[in-house]
């Protein structure tokens, strides 16, 4: 290994109060490089970082809950990671893995990371990632289109029958969601709502969505609620929500009775602090509004199917690439140093599908 090769870490330094101080939570600082002290261990050097909404969590206390990170902290994200030096005989040099790791240039590590993967060994050839890239074991073959698989096919259990909504329908889980929905589960109708005319184009012309609502056109809950029943006057019987706001608040009011309503995220909220009750978007009403109406609310994450990845998503999920069925689009970022301002690009919706940074 080069001796003259320099690390990088990003460490928690502020805790953000509101969306315009993201990019300022963590600050980039060197740190030793990383060196093999046992046999079992290997060093990694990182080529691409994911960047994703629930790390809010850990900044600050918020709407979303959890442990909150100590201002010092390095951060740590899915990523994908080259082997250069190895004293591990499973895991030789050459070899690209994926886990969830900290946020550094250079990474020790001995392959018991949580989620840790090995994607290709150095003499195999023919992969799916030589077909599409090793930055989608990120995305549409890593934890978002994970959270898409099992929140169609398990969570909601959409069927034809069905008419689907979902919110973020522009962002690394959306997109696959409403594809799963419409291409896999074969449901009546699928709409996706997301942030502007090319998001709205892109998921109905080269994704297969039936209908689009750009909501920053339909900005209002009355004009949410006016358009979604004229897209679907035949009712809506599942929404896949991956935002919250006033998105949400406009279908709880229209949904069918015995609707399910899947919560896969609350992107509106993450940035809104628990310490300020005034900045959450609560409504009070969402439970009463279950009760004549029969709905069901379900949350959920996809590490809580994880045990199933290998028997379900890494076999299916690899075919429908192959075969054309899924598509997907990745927003890529270049540069380490990067990082924060990709991560401020999910807030901003800058972005089409999965945000990776290219390191």
């Amino acid at each position: 290994m080069n001796s003259e090769l320099k690390n990088e870490e990003f460490v928690l330094s502020t805790r953000p109060s509101d969306q315009n101080e993201i990019k300022s939570a963590w600050k980039l600082q060197p740190c030793p490089m990383a060196i093999i002290t046992n046999d079992n261990e290997f060093i990694l050097e990182t080529l691409f970082v994911s960047v994703d909404p629930y790390l809010s969590s850990g900044l600050k206390k918020s709407a979303l809950g959890g442990d909150i990170n100590p201002i010092g902290f390095v951060q740590i994200s899915g990523l994908v990671a080259r082997v250069i030096e190895s004293k591990n005989s499973n895991i030789p040099v050459g070899t690209i893995v994926t886990g969830r790791m900290q946020w550094k240039r250079y990474i020790l590590a001995n392959g018991t990371e949580p989620r840790f993967r090995i994607l290709q060994k150095s003499i195999e050839k023919n992969t799916i990632y030589d077909k599409i890239g090793f930055s989608t074991a990120l995305g549409v073959l890593g934890m978002p289109s994970q959270t898409a698989y099992y929140g169609i096919l398990s969570v909601a259990n959409t069927q034809p029958s069905d008419v689907v909504v979902i919110s973020g329908a522009a962002g690394a889980v959306g997109t696959i969601a409403g594809q799963i929905a419409k291409k896999i589960r074969g449901a009546q109708k699928v709409i996706g709502i997301a942030g502007g005319e090319n998001k709205c184009d892109y998921i109905v012309n080269e994704l297969g969505f039936d209908a689009a609502i750009n909501y920053k056109e339909y900005n209002t809950k009355d004009k949410m609620i006016n358009r979604l029943k004229e897209l679907a006057p035949e009712g809506i019987t599942q929404y896949f929500d991956n935002t919250g706001g006033f998105v949400t608040d406009a279908v709880f009011d229209i949904i069918k009775k015995h609707g399910k309503i899947i919560i896969c995220g609350q992107i509106s909220t993450y940035n809104n602090s628990e310490d300020d009750p005034s900045k959450i978007n609560i409504y009070p009403n969402y439970l009463a509004k279950t009760i004549y109406r029969g709905l069901s609310i379900l949350g959920f994450v996809c590490g809580d199917f994880i045990h199933r990845n290998e028997e379900e998503f890494y076999k299916d999920m690899p075919v429908w690439l192959d075969q054309g069925t899924i598509k997907f689009h990745e927003t890529f970022v270049d540069g380490f140093e990067n990082l924060p301002r990709a991560y401020e690009m999910l807030f901003t919706g800058e972005n089409i599908g999965k945000v990776v940074v290219r390191v």
